[in-house]
This record gives C-alpha cells, structure tokens and sequence, in this order.
C-alpha cells in the first residue's frame, strides 16, 4: 500500500469523488466508461490497484447512480435530439477494434461478461450497465427482449458485479442491435467526451474522420490529459489543433507507440494508433 503509483491513484480517486459530491447534478448524463491501458507495473501493485478500483467503485458509482436515479425520478424524459454524427470510417474502425466482426461478437461477447476491477456488467459492445441508471438502459435498449433484466444491472460494480454476473448470463444480445445502440448511444457519448477534452471549437474545426480518430483514441484511452503518458494527447489539443493539422495530429498518435513497447498487448494498440493516424490524415 506503500508504492507512489498506488497512493496517487487513491489521492486522485478520493478527489474525483469529492468533487463528484460538489458537481452539479446532469440528468442527461450519460457517462462512457472506458477500459485504459495503463503502462506495465508491478504485478502485485496492478492487483492491489484493481482492489482500489473496485473497492471505490462499490461505494462510489451506486451512489452517483442512485442521485441520478433520483432526478431522472422527478424530471421529465428529455426530447429526442439527433446525436452527432460520428464518420463512417470511424465507426468501423473502432468495430473493428473492439469486435474484429460480427462472428467474432457472436462468439465471445453476446451474452453479458464482467471485465473486472470497476467494471460493472457488460453487454453488447462495451456498454456497463453499472455505470447507468436503469432509465438510461431502458431508453437505449428498448428494443432487446430482456430490457427489464438489463435494467437491474444499474448500479452494479466491481465485486457485485462479478457475484451477480450468472444471474444474467442466460440473455443474448443480437450483433445487429449491439451495434445499433453502439453508434446511436454510446459512440455519442464518446464524441461528447473527446469533444470536451480536446475543445469544442478545436474539436469541431476538423474534418470528420479526424474527429472519429479522436473519439477512437478517447474511447481506448480515455478523455484523461494528466501525467507523462497523456503528453502526446496535450499536444495534439495545444499544438495540432490550434491550426486544425491533421498531420500534426496523426504524428501524436503514431508517437504513442512508445507507451506499450515490450508489453503483451503493445503491437496491438500500436496498430490501432496507427489506423487511427491513417484515419485522421484521410482527404487530407
């Protein structure tokens, strides 16, 4: 319990609940959880880390979600708006990414799995039900047959989540409405939050699929800009994005390689950096 890494994890966790507990209430949030790839550290203090994780996540996210439960109680169902578009290009490229294809989903992530550490329970392409009130699960799956169940999972995370995992694994969620939500709910919310961490106005002065390379790079990495490992990711917001370069752009995200040489996963995510590079520097 004594490494600097574990002890700026839990200092910066217990400030984000503070600030949680200060922060105004959003009763359109929808909020994305994504699963990071940290940079290879000690075994027995990336285990001790994931325990933080889940351990926070059992006291913290319910009660986030029980307040938004709460307000989503006593105030009306927004409007329906059209969400941004996302490119095509993009989309499919962040399939890929996570899916390979619709064999592959059918295979391993049809019915709902727990990733571990904060993770609550998760179906279709990487939608957390922990991390949502059931009125978010009801509207975005509205259409799947076992809406009601899904709904349960609200709330549910880390250690919960796992012990309750086999009391959903019985529902089988279709590829083609796993990725309806994908593009209509949850890339939105991805754009939302790679939009905010990069600037509105800079986000929105590029062309689309440099967009979706951004919102790519957030949903694998998160929207986070702190410490060494997100420097690439400042530049491209302070540096690239002050004249909307693509190519400055994609030089950040091919540099990134460097975070994950000589790791299990490094060739992968470095491949990905790569098509997203390519991606940005489309048409350019």
């Amino acid at each position: 319990m004594h490494h600097p890494r574990l002890r700026l994890f839990l200092a910066l966790a217990l400030t984000a609940l503070l600030a949680a507990c200060h922060a105004p209430v959003d009763a359109q949030a929808l909020v994305p959880h994504v699963v990071t790839t940290p940079a290879t550290i000690d075994a027995p203090v990336d285990a001790a880390i994931e325990h933080a994780q889940s351990t926070l996540a059992d006291v913290a996210a319910p009660a986030a979600v029980d307040v938004r439960e709460w307000v989503q109680a006593v105030v009306p169902p927004p409007a329906q708006i059209q969400p941004p578009q996302i490119s095509p290009a993009a989309v499919s490229l962040i399939v890929r990414w996570e899916v390979g294809s619709a064999a592959q989903y059918t295979r391993t992530l049809q019915r709902p799995v727990w990733p571990g550490g904060a993770s609550g329970i998760t179906w279709g392409i990487g939608y957390d039900g922990g991390y949502q009130t059931a009125r978010d699960i009801r509207a975005a799956w509205a259409d799947h047959a076992q809406v009601a169940r899904l709904a349960g999972t609200a709330g549910i995370l880390g250690d919960r989540a796992r012990l309750a995992l086999p009391g959903y694994r019985d529902i089988v969620t279709p590829y083609p409405l796993a990725y309806t939500v994908f593009v209509d709910v949850s890339l939105p919310a991805y754009r939302d939050a790679a939009r905010t961490a990069f600037g509105a106005s800079r986000f929105d002065a590029l062309p689309p699929d440099a967009q979706g390379a951004l919102v790519s790079l957030t949903y694998n990495r998160g929207p986070s800009m702190v410490g060494q490992r997100n420097a690439e990711k400042r530049a491209i917001r302070d540096v690239c994005l002050a004249d909307a370069n693509v190519h400055c752009v994609a030089t950040q995200l091919r540099a990134m390689c460097h975070l994950w040489a000589g790791t299990p996963n490094g060739a992968g995510l470095c491949h990905r950096r790569q098509d997203e590079a390519q991606l940005a520097e489309t048409g350019a």
